[in-house]
């Protein structure tokens, strides 16, 4: 299958502590693809390295075929990047429709200028934005403020507005985080829906097992900001080392 991420021999430092440490991985177009491992043990700040929040200390991540290591963060975004975050991020006092709008057009700006004179066309976006909104299921929402959504519907919106810069590869940071078990679910469904039905290559965080072993392809288990296994969903979840480092002799995965 054809490589989408390739990252090779990745390494962050923060003064005298390694957060991540020599990791390598490549996630192929169309796959789904887990990363887990204790708290503490650089899952996010490998994603922020990945998406461009941090440089890299040694090491190399590939887009595509093209070397984006240590790129800023919105130029990853402009090859195709979209990220969403463990916490809501919305602009609460704006319409559901205005979010997504803006969303759009912040993925489209490289500069401050030219920000703001796409977000002064009332309509920049709106042929995508219907799409996007029927396609999470807020199109009962678009006209309410973003602030007075619930929750699990904010979240939502978070993987709307990551879908408005059309990417190929989406980073998923605890989409589950905070939510009921309905509303996870609901979660794994879309997540499986991006991939088949949008191509999307997905590279998700997350702590809920039961939803990553149900929607990965494969999955990497970090520790200590170190790679300790990588395989499928059956092969990790039987992994000694991960059980001894993470899941424990009584997980189960009901």
């Amino acid at each position: 299958m054809e490589t989408l991420l390739d990252v090779k021999n990745l390494t962050r430092r923060f003064g005298g502590l390694t957060a991540v440490s020599d990791v390598s991985f490549s996630v192929a177009k169309g796959e789904i693809f887990g990363i887990i491992g204790p708290n503490g043990a650089g899952k996010t700040t490998l994603f922020n390295v990945i998406a461009g929040h941090f440089k890299p200390s040694s090491g190399s991540v590939h887009l595509a075929g093209q070397d984006i290591s240590g790129h800023a963060s919105d130029a990853i975004a402009r090859r195709g990047m979209a990220r969403t975050f463990q916490s809501v991020h919305v602009f609460s006092e704006h319409s559901t429709q205005e979010n997504l709008r803006r969303a759009h057009v912040i993925g489209r700006s490289h500069n401050p200028l030219a920000y703001f004179a796409r977000l002064a066309r009332p309509c920049f976006g709106c042929t995508q934005l219907p799409l996007v909104a029927q396609f999470v299921g807020l199109t009962d929402h678009l006209q309410s403020p973003a602030g007075s959504l619930a929750y699990g519907l904010q979240k939502v919106l978070g993987i709307g507005m990551a879908m408005m810069v059309s990417p190929q590869l989406l980073l998923m940071d605890e989409p589950a985080a905070g939510l009921n078990p309905s509303e996870k679910k609901a979660a794994g469904v879309l997540i499986r829906r991006l991939r088949d039905e949008l191509g999307i290559t997905i590279l998700l965080v997350e702590h809920d097992m039961p939803l990553v072993m149900g929607v990965c392809d494969r999955i990497l288990v970090i520790n200590r900001g170190k790679p300790i296994a990588l395989g499928t969903p059956g092969e990790v979840k039987s992994d000694k080392s991960v059980i001894e480092a993470y899941l424990g002799e009584d997980y189960e995965f009901a």
